[in-house]
């Protein structure tokens, strides 16, 4: 595999982050309940994964073009 489509899938991974990231801001806003505890959707956690999943292709495209 080059490293062409790898990072094609770090940038569909980071889209997704980003759109992840804004639907939690825009939705759920760090909204506190009563008890003062943040309320957070499953978005926040996904937020995080898929910006994980980036960075880690652009680590293998990275790794893929010096070991070649």
């Amino acid at each position: 595999m080059t490293p062409k489509p790898i990072l094609k899938m770090a940038l569909g991974f980071t889209v997704l982050a980003i759109l992840c990231g804004t639907l939690e801001a825009v939705l759920y806003g760090g909204r506190l309940n009563e008890e003062g505890v943040v309320q957070e959707s499953l978005f926040l956690p996904l937020t995080f994964i898929f910006a994980a999943m980036a960075v880690t292709a652009v680590v293998f495209a990275i790794l893929r073009v010096f070991l070649k």
